[in-house]
């Protein structure tokens, strides 16, 4: 926890991404959103929005876990298939709870 929340709390410049799930590999439709640091020359997830038939979770450095998932503790791979940049009002937008930000994907 404890890193996280320093890396949550530094003033490093951010990114966001999102992966949405259109091939229903895991759960079709679903959204995965993240805030990112760079760390060395990895991209760490510092914030996770998970939205998927069961709902809308967030994890950060206050709530890591929970019975329906976690934040991400593996640097996200930048060129994998599907992930594309949001801009920072996409990912604010949902992360305060708003059901009307609309996909980056």
């Amino acid at each position: 926890m404890a890193r996280y929340r320093a890396l949550d709390e530094s003033s490093q410049p951010r990114q966001h991404y999102e992966y949405v799930d259109h091939e229903g590999l895991v759960d079709e439709g679903s959204r995965w959103l993240w805030e990112t640091v760079a760390v060395g020359d990895e991209t760490v997830a510092v914030k996770q929005i998970v939205m998927d038939s069961s709902g809308t979770h967030r994890y950060w450095w206050r709530l890591l876990e929970d019975d329906a998932g976690g934040l991400t503790d593996q640097p996200l791979d930048l060129a994998g298939p599907g992930l594309s940049p949001v801009p920072r009002s996409t990912f604010y937008l949902l992360w305060n709870g708003s059901a009307d930000a609309g996909g980056g994907a």
